[in-house]
């Protein structure tokens, strides 16, 4: 199973505080095939007849459950393989999406504070591995629905907590009030659960010889590593956007290619982005991808002299490709 032993369970939660989780509850429960079990601190339980996926439906708000994964491995003797979090997506925007991210507060100090919108700064959650499948799923089954349309469909770098230690993704349907409550985009989500998870029929997920991806700079909306996962078959872990990787300028004559790298918490929350996606694809090769055009050349330069102390290749979209072939 992916991401995790024989005998593991996928750990699917609801929050009753969140139009976006809840109708993206019930549309799953709906369907066949859940039975309810006894509760878990509270909240109701069900599991599934026809794969290891249990669905718990909490009151807590998603960003503050720190350590869920194990507050429900205590509870039932269940090992998880992984966590997700059915949400809604807040944007300034407004426009409606349905995207998906891993968690983490990377790029904030000092390290180890509790972050305001939960997790703790500089820390990060392993990602799940099912983040590229899933978001291949996602704009294929969206544009069956049809909603791809009126819905931006895309992923996000990651951001927020809470603090797990167990592989960790946010599935979510976005931007405001308006667009939460819809159960047609909460029906392309569960059909995407469905298919992935198996709900529906036994589902294969071999992942042989594909190399994963960390990107590092862009927007909050990652355009181009998005790219690299529509036109490959790379997997991927964490994603930084630039906001996850300040650094400062050293002041007078100043070389980036052999002179002192910059200081900043850039450094560290590559670090961390690494760790913590090789947790999840413990044997497989992990590269880095940039986006290039979002940094100065001497940002730009002292990322990839970091990358190549730490034994890190960058890869551009050709390499991906010619890494399948």
């Amino acid at each position: 199973m992916i991401g995790g032993n024989m005998g593991s369970v996928s750990l699917l939660v609801v929050s009753d505080s969140d139009i976006g989780s809840t109708i993206q509850g019930q549309v799953l429960l709906s369907r066949e095939g859940w039975n309810e079990m006894d509760g878990v601190e509270g909240g109701r339980v069900w599991h599934h007849s026809r794969a290891p996926v249990h669905l718990w439906w909490r009151d807590d708000l998603h960003l503050f459950s720190d350590h869920l994964d194990e507050t429900y491995c205590n509870s039932t003797d269940c090992e998880i393989s992984e966590v997700l979090f059915l949400s809604r997506h807040v944007a300034a925007s407004g426009l409606p999406s349905l995207t998906l991210h891993a968690i983490g507060v990377l790029g904030l100090e000092p390290v180890g504070e509790k972050a305001e919108h939960g997790g703790r700064n500089g820390e990060a959650v392993p990602p799940s591995p099912r983040f590229a499948s899933l978001f291949r799923r996602l704009k294929r089954i969206a544009h069956i629905h049809g909603l791809d349309d009126e819905f931006d469909i895309t992923l996000e770098t990651t951001h927020h907590g809470p603090t797990l230690s167990t592989p960790t993704l946010f599935i979510e349907i976005g931007s405001t009030e308006e667009h939460w409550g819809r159960e047609d985009a909460a029906n392309v989500w569960a059909d995407v659960l469905s298919e992935e998870l198996g709900l529906d029929s036994p589902s294969s997920n071999a992942q042989i010889e594909q190399v994963v991806m960390v990107g590092i700079g862009g927007g909050h909306y990652a355009p181009r590593h998005r790219s690299v996962l529509l036109q490959t078959n790379a997997l991927v872990g964490h994603l930084l956007a630039n906001y996850s990787l300040t650094m400062y300028k050293p002041e007078g004559i100043w070389d980036p290619l052999t002179d002192t790298l910059p200081k900043g918490p850039w450094m560290h929350s590559i670090d961390v982005a690494i760790q913590q996606t090789k947790i999840s694809f413990p044997n497989h090769k992990i590269v880095a991808h940039l986006d290039r055009k979002s940094f100065k050349g001497w940002q730009r330069q002292s990322i990839r002299r970091y990358l190549e102390s730490i034994d890190i290749e960058i890869f551009r979209l050709a390499d991906f490709v010619n890494f399948e072939t």
